[in-house]
């Protein structure tokens, strides 16, 4: 497909979702909610090379496949799991960017965490283990994107965009995880999306510029 197709079909898929959450369609839903993520990581396969590259590539496909599952009925967990896949994967990307081990960057991470633990775990029953194993991966990944920060660049989106990227990508979760499991967030599905496709754009960007400022160097 070419770029400008993709992008169309991207945004127009995005829109339609958007209106199936506003007039609560689930056939609309279920359709367009992993087309944006799946042409992100189409542009990451072609344009971002192979390492570190081919792993955000995969991470957002996981992601679009629990996008899928927290569309459906009953499937929760599986969305969960794919996610979890995701983050992990985007962990790996973010540990070829840069190894420094950054401790203390883990101080700031696990407040977040534990918050987070906190309001849900006591609302989470049978899921209590799997989203403490889920809070624990995302908390690895926003901490090696917050590594990479620390590591200097003349170019805003290769320091900041994972980091950025990390905590749109929390931030939505967050939002889930409150929403299902300590109480409900009348309105939240609209900020859960957009930071959402945020949080991913940003990875897939950063990923692709970081392959095309290699390839100038």
């Amino acid at each position: 497909m070419k770029p400008v197709l993709l992008i169309v079909s991207a945004a127009l898929a995005a829109c339609l979702y958007l209106i199936g959450l506003a007039q609560d369609l689930f056939w609309v839903k279920l359709l367009t909610k992993p087309w944006p993520v799946v042409a992100l990581a189409v542009a990451v396969w072609r344009h971002a090379g192979t390492g570190a590259g081919r792993r955000i590539a995969w991470g957002l496909i996981a992601g679009a496949v629990g996008d899928v599952c927290l569309a459906l009925p009953h499937a929760f967990l599986p969305g969960m799991i794919a996610f979890a896949i995701g983050h992990g994967l985007y962990v790996a990307a973010f540990l070829k960017w840069n190894r420094t081990p950054a401790l203390v960057l883990l101080v700031p991470v696990s407040v977040y965490a534990g918050t987070g633990l906190w309001l849900m775990l006591p609302g989470a029953g049978p899921l209590m283990i799997p989203l403490l194993i889920y809070v624990t991966i995302i908390g690895a990944m926003i901490w090696r994107a917050a590594a990479c920060a620390l590591q200097p660049h003349d170019d805003f989106l290769i320091r900041w965009g994972p980091l950025a990227g990390a905590l749109l990508f929390a931030f939505s979760d967050t939002l889930i995880g409150i929403h299902r499991f300590a109480q409900p967030l009348p309105g939240a599905s609209f900020p859960i999306i957009l930071t959402y496709w945020a949080g991913q754009a940003l990875f897939a960007a950063t990923a692709i510029k970081r392959n095309a400022s290699s390839a100038t160097e």
